[in-house]
């Protein structure tokens, strides 16, 4: 049994790059032939099943992607999770435990 911990890669996992790659054709996923929904548009051409998706009014269907879209949208959310990691690393405020200062730039002790 793998856990999400195992699962999900890490900020140093991105910087190395050992990153799982995304699905390809022919790789023991179930792909078949159909309408690829995401960027391309191409038609009759092999896709894969990525999930349920819901648009507004609460239609929903099964979102199907081609190998080169697939590819696409690993690219954009590895990007979007390294930044994510990255900006919950940086130090942008001050301690909570440091003393707040006053407007005259001392501090001001409760």
């Amino acid at each position: 049994m793998t856990l999400a911990a195992e699962a999900l890669p890490t900020l140093a996992e991105i910087g190395a790059g050992r990153l799982p790659e995304p699905p390809e054709e022919n790789d023991g996923n179930p792909w078949a032939a159909g309408d690829c929904w995401l960027y391309c548009g191409r038609t009759s051409v092999r896709v894969l099943w990525l999930g349920p998706v819901t648009a507004a009014g609460g239609v929903s269907a099964g979102l199907l992607a081609c190998g080169d879209c697939i590819s696409i949208l690993h690219s954009k959310a590895v990007a979007a999770m390294a930044k994510r990691d990255k900006s919950a690393t940086e130090r942008t405020h001050r301690a909570r435990h440091a003393w707040p200062r006053s407007r005259w730039g001392t501090t001001a002790r409760q």
